[in-house]
């Protein structure tokens, strides 16, 4: 019987509005199907988690980091050192990380103590970890080169977790594009252990993951998790405004030529619809927020009157007054798709690449990404958002019927999952 589920989410501090969508249609699909169960959430927000999933309970992250720094004692000590040397060092410390815990626990201590830091118990989350009954990595777009810094040490974590006899499975994932050699190694080692992965898209995560030796039987290609959450609140007719999102950041490859880009079309598209033009962000991390990047991109020309975004609920609402929607955010698109409003993608990198070339598979004739790294004129970029808006009403029902059947695909995954694991367990 499933009594505790640990759950990885995406993000940890509830900044990213499309994690914390995904973080609550898992929290409350893993709730209908083990409705006695506790259900832990890995965060750094405790105050944000009770207010967004308020049956789950934190688990906090710190003192998942605590443990995790235990496979890098070394530091950067082995890159001084010939490659052959460093990798074979590297290699026994991971190897000590997951064979003795309590050893390398005492070498954070250790080290705690000569910078004279007080850190979390690293021993607290490895005890509630492999306490578990079932490990959940919920919708994340990680498993790939823009965030392989995190990546890595999320894989050694459920390494040591499937070491442990916790069967692992992974929802709503956005897996690739994957060329770094270490990520490219411990994830042909880690992820054909899952007991099911669930994949936002097919076209380029399906073959990723079985070149990467994980069985077919065990990959769903179902969509995002969260298309339900924005499905469930679509309007019932379209909009008038057009919706504007721009993610300035690194994994991106955006920067102020993006913005010069943008600016000009996207106002005379607005002049020549006379319609209004709504920032809609999805980030609202300092780093990379999409609010900021709004004010840079527009100017102080949007005349509509947005909402403040605090809840996913909240840039829905946004997003359902529009007729389309210009994006360089993914769950920008996602939650204007799953809504029936067709989206421009912005692509400058392989990462957004990725996700939009899937979001076009999964909603046929609703996404057209526009690929800024090769010479677009701002008459294409003004033609794309004219054509969406001149579709909108055309495309409306196919891209809700597209919703509807990924919603159902997802939760038959969430129902393999708990088959697989009751059959687990009773075959022990």
């Amino acid at each position: 019987m499933i009594k505790r589920i640990v759950v990885e989410p995406s993000g940890y501090h509830c900044l990213n509005m499309g994690d914390v969508a995904m973080m609550q249609v898992a929290v409350a699909r893993l709730s209908e199907l083990w409705p006695h169960a506790e259900i832990e959430v890995v965060i750094g927000r405790p105050d944000l988690l009770r207010r967004y999933c308020p049956s789950a309970v934190p688990l906090a992250v710190e003192a998942r980091n605590a443990w995790l720094s235990g496979r890098s004692l070394i530091g950067g000590v082995h890159r001084r050192l010939p490659s052959r040397v460093s990798a074979m060092l590297q290699g026994l410390e991971g190897l000590l990380w997951l064979r003795c815990p309590a050893v390398t626990e005492l070498g954070v201590r250790l080290r705690a103590a000569i910078l004279r830091r007080t850190p979390p118990s690293p021993s607290s989350f490895r005890k509630r970890l492999t306490g578990a009954d079932l490990l959940v990595v919920s919708g994340a777009g990680g498993f790939n080169d823009a965030f392989a810094d995190s990546a890595l040490p999320l894989l050694d974590e459920l390494e040591f977790a499937l070491r442990a006899g916790i069967p692992v499975v992974a929802f709503g994932q956005g897996v690739g594009p994957i060329a770094d050699p270490a990520l490219l190694a411990k994830a042909r080692t880690v992820l054909p252990r899952f007991a099911l992965i669930s994949l936002r898209e097919g076209r380029t995560g399906l073959p990723l993951l079985e070149s990467l030796g994980v069985p077919r039987d065990r990959i769903h290609v179902t969509g995002d998790d969260a298309v339900e959450l924005a499905f469930q609140r679509r309007p019932s007719s379209l909009g008038d405004a057009i919706g504007v999102n721009l993610r300035l950041a690194g994994y991106a490859e955006t920067g102020d030529d993006t913005v010069g880009k943008l600016h000009d079309p996207l106002l005379s598209a607005a002049q020549a619809l006379n319609a209004s033009l709504v920032p809609v962000p999805i980030s609202l991390h300092a780093s990379d927020s999409d609010v900021r990047s709004a004010d840079r991109l527009l100017g102080g020309q949007n005349h509509g009157s947005p909402l403040s975004v605090e809840t996913p609920e909240d840039v829905i609402r946004l997003i359902g007054k529009c007729r389309v929607v210009v994006t360089g955010s993914y769950h920008g698109g996602v939650f204007a798709l799953a809504q029936g409003i067709p989206v421009v993608g912005l692509v400058q990198s392989p990462y957004y690449e990725q996700k939009f070339t899937g979001l076009e598979v999964q909603f046929p004739a609703g996404c057209r990404a526009i690929d800024l790294r090769r010479p677009v004129t701002p008459g294409e970029i003004e033609d794309a958002i004219l054509g969406a808006w001149e579709s909108a009403e055309r495309v409306r029902g196919s891209l809700l019927e597209a919703a509807a059947r990924q919603i159902e695909l997802s939760r038959a995954a969430y129902r393999a999952a708990r088959a697989l694991t009751a059959a687990r367990m009773e075959s022990e």
